[in-house]
């Protein structure tokens, strides 16, 4: 029951209010040796901005996502509404070995990647099809 509450909080933490929360992010494919890639657990990055339109549509998806694949996929997101959480993000990719895939990506809201033992599996943007990030995940977690 803890385990429970404490996925719902942190799901509130990072969708709160209607906008995905300017949270953590991990994802990229850059070769660096960080958390992420020793892990050796399947992460979904999603870039994400609270001006973006494309990011509301993704938000419920990725919400229904993580309750179904919560327990076996870890969820980060990284907020570039600004500059300033534009720089924690980068700091954040930084730390977690993915600072090309934030890179390649950062002006491209709404991008969500799938990354296996820091290994980029799978990257779409403006997806709004919940059945082609099932079918990512569960290769990724194959």
């Amino acid at each position: 029951m803890k385990k429970i509450a404490t996925f719902l909080l942190s799901t509130a933490l990072v969708f709160g209010l209607g906008s995905f929360a300017a949270q953590a992010f991990a994802a990229g494919n850059d070769g660096e040796a960080g958390p992420v890639a020793a892990k050796k657990k399947v992460t979904v990055a999603v870039i994400k901005a609270e001006w973006c339109s494309a990011c509301k549509k993704v938000e419920p998806i990725m919400m229904e996502l993580m309750q179904q694949y919560g327990d076996r996929i870890e969820f980060v997101m990284l907020d570039v509404s600004n500059d300033e959480s534009t720089a924690q993000a980068a700091a954040k990719a930084k730390s977690l070995g993915l600072s090309n895939f934030f890179e390649a990506n950062k002006k491209k809201t709404s991008t969500v990647g799938v990354f296996k033992s820091g290994r980029q599996t799978y990257v779409t943007a403006m997806n709004y099809n919940k059945s082609d990030y099932e079918t990512a995940f569960n290769r990724a977690l194959s």
